[in-house]
């Protein structure tokens, strides 16, 4: 099970970095197109790294929590099913 959970963790690593690249290569597009069209504009930078360090502070908290999921992936997932199905299974309040 943990080769299982290691490879879907891989995966979304790989699947973060290319949303941080894109964000990065999308943003010195914009960047170049703003410049190109309008001499004086300047292309919000700080706002553009803010959004790339949120990120990269997912994608840490991602690995994080990711790594206690694989070593109790079945205590999580016991307490995963139970909470799931009292949220489902709970009586709906008529509001009149």
């Amino acid at each position: 099970m943990v080769s299982i959970l290691s490879g879907i963790q891989g995966l979304v690593n790989l699947l973060f970095l290319v949303v941080v690249l894109g964000t990065l290569g999308i943003s010195g597009l914009y960047a170049y197109k703003l410049r190109e069209r309008y001499k004086n504009a300047d292309f919000p930078w700080g706002k553009a790294i803010a959004i790339v360090g949120l990120e990269i502070l997912i994608w840490i908290a991602f690995n994080i929590f990711f790594e206690i999921f694989k070593a109790n992936w079945l205590w999580i997932t016991i307490v995963g099913i139970v909470v799931i199905f009292f949220i489902l299974k709970r009586k709906k309040r008529k509001y009149v």
